[in-house]
């Protein structure tokens, strides 16, 4: 081989193990990001479960708030209502 052989050889040589080393840091980044990404999932659905419960609370609230104020028993009943449609759809569900 040639002298010019050789350098063009090593100079794919190098080219390739730089490929190799790029391929190699955006793997680890990938896998950085998986991470990332699962852990971002993970509180995304601890958030919505405070959200649930927090809407719960309100909802009871609002009940106990319209049986407790005079003379404003629309929203009592209404919130009664809601409660019994969704007792209503639960036993539905039991049911199957």
């Amino acid at each position: 081989m040639s002298v010019e052989q050789t350098e063009i050889l090593e100079g794919i040589r190098l080219k390739i193990q730089s490929v190799k080393d790029h391929l190699q840091k955006q793997r680890e980044e990938n896998d950085q990001l998986k991470k990332q990404y699962e852990d971002l999932q993970m509180e995304v659905q601890q958030k919505q479960s405070v959200i649930e419960k927090l809407e719960q609370e309100n909802q009871r609230l609002s009940l106990v708030k319209g049986i407790v104020a005079e003379g404003d028993n629309h929203d009592a009943k209404i919130q009664i209502n809601r409660i019994v449609r969704e007792i209503d759809k639960c036993i539905a569900l039991l049911n199957r």
